[in-house]
């Protein structure tokens, strides 16, 4: 059972999820991989997200095993577990190079690949909760030196809702 804090932050991440993949579900697969002008397509962007949030995951795992046991535990008051304000919106940074899909696996694939990686975030969720996430930093490519919960937040929550404005846009030329 995670503690609230990060229940709360899975239970939205969930719900951005949700609404990511209904959005993009009744898409044929080649209306799925076609791009409308310069912009990614949908299987582009699709990937990015979990690319993003796979690396998020690895972050929080391999920052809890590195620190092996020196990290104090996760604190019964919450209220100082806050993410800071970002010096620009998500939305205004470039994709580092590491992140940037190229050739993306088809629909199906993806899909079935959303749902694993969002199992890998519940096992980083769970090994978050034996530990104070303000306690571990890892620098990040754009928004430097972030904490263990700035970086769910940061990276995958607040990443993946930037991205639906660009879903609903691509959406719409696709239909036009």
């Amino acid at each position: 059972m995670l503690p609230p804090k990060l229940a709360a932050l899975y239970r939205e991440m969930e719900e951005v999820r949700g609404e990511t993949v209904s959005a993009l579900s009744g898409l044929t697969e080649e209306e799925f991989s076609r791009k409308a002008g310069e912009g990614w397509s949908a299987a582009q962007i699709l990937h990015h997200i979990l690319m993003a949030e796979t690396g998020t995951s690895k972050v929080i795992r391999k920052s809890i095993k590195s620190s092996a046991g020196t990290l104090p535990p996760y604190p019964a008051d919450e209220s100082g577990i806050v993410v800071r304000k970002l010096p620009k919106p998500v939305g205004a940074y470039e994709a580092p190079e590491a992140i940037r899909p190229v050739e993306p696996p088809g629909k199906s694939e993806l899909l079935r690949l959303a749902r694993e990686t969002r199992e890998q975030t519940a096992v980083s969720f769970a090994m978050l909760a034996t530990v104070d996430p303000r306690a571990a930093h890892f620098p990040n490519p754009l928004f430097g030196d972030l904490n263990l919960y700035e970086w769910p937040v940061v990276s995958v929550l607040m990443h993946e809702r930037d991205h639906q404005g660009q879903i609903r846009e691509l959406l719409a030329n696709l239909r036009i």
